[in-house]
């Protein structure tokens, strides 16, 4: 270890003759009094640094205080502009009531038997929606005891609660909406649970609905099923042929319709007259394919073409 500065600097003002004459202990004198000075500062560091740990520990604790008196200032904050928000809405909600009554008078002043039309009518779909509301909630509950039932070992508690699920959706058959779906669903219950296939059958010709939908040929597929159990074998394969063929005719369509996609204008519109006439037939079976060439743009375009072939002609 080095003596320190100050010990160092006296022993070089000495004179020349006596630095060689430095005593040992003066050294060691000098050493001693540099650790203590090193043991002083490492005591003031160290009190030093516990001081600024302190001082942080505290700037730490402030800064949580702080950040927990910002979030509970924004969230009255929130809440004050959230019931804010709601006021308004309520007013808008006060305006447009107060404006569907003065409307209300209005039109009761001006038009009296209109007025009472109206009424009628709102009470009228006031009653539907509620139907429907009701019907719907039949429907979902008749499902939701079906699958209970289906999947509960007990056969005596799942019979009965089969029973229940076909009151609830006789009851939802009653609604227009609704009728499709429940009658299919009273076809499969009279056919697995009630073992009952005229019934079954019944049900399944109610719910077929339109004609080549996924619907329909769902239920065509178990009526010929229940033709087949009923040895009735002619009109089995008469359901399930005219179901294979109604397939090929969309897959020609659909096949017809990409090799047209890959003609260039406008010899493509061609192609498309071509493809409608040849597949019309097909067009006048499935009602969603009708709906959908009868409103496309390429009939639009094809029947301005052949206007101006027939003005062309005419001149």
């Amino acid at each position: 270890m080095r003596a320190p500065s100050l010990a160092r600097i006296e022993w070089w003002m000495r004179p020349a003759k006596d630095r060689a004459l430095l005593h040992r202990i003066e050294l060691e004198h000098g050493f001693y009094l540099a650790n203590l000075r090193q043991d002083e500062i490492k005591a003031t560091l160290a009190d030093n640094f516990a001081a600024q740990t302190a001082a942080l520990e505290d700037i730490s604790y402030s800064l949580d205080e702080l950040r927990d008196t910002i979030a509970v200032g924004f969230s009255a904050v929130a809440d004050g502009l959230s019931a804010v928000s709601e006021g308004v809405y309520q007013l808008h909600l006060d305006a447009v009531g107060t404006h569907a009554r003065l409307d209300d008078i209005l039109f009761c002043l001006v038009d009296k038997a209109g007025f009472q039309r109206e009424l009628a009518a709102r009470r009228a779909r006031a009653k539907a929606d509620r139907a429907r509301y009701q019907a719907s909630g039949e429907y979902a509950d008749a499902m939701t005891l079906t699958k209970r039932a289906l999947n509960d070992s007990d056969r005596g508690k799942a019979g009965a609660m089969l029973d229940e699920a076909i009151i609830l959706f006789e009851r939802a058959n009653q609604h227009p909406e609704l009728a499709l779906q429940a009658s299919f669903q009273l076809g499969y219950l009279h056919h697995v649970h009630r073992q009952d296939i005229e019934a079954a059958c019944s049900y399944y010709e109610h719910a077929l609905g339109p004609g080549y939908s996924a619907h329909y040929v769902r239920t065509a597929r178990h009526l010929a099923h229940l033709d087949y159990l009923r040895e009735q074998y002619e009109p089995a394969y008469a359901r399930l042929l005219d179901l294979v063929v109604h397939d090929d005719a969309i897959t020609r369509f659909a096949a017809d319709l990409a090799h047209v996609n890959d003609q260039p204008w406008p010899d493509c519109m061609d192609g498309i007259e071509h493809s409608l006439a040849s597949h019309a037939d097909l067009l006048e079976r499935c009602n969603r394919l009708a709906r959908f060439t009868s409103s496309s743009p390429a009939n639009d375009v094809s029947a301005r073409q052949n206007d101006s072939r027939r003005a062309m002609t005419t001149s």
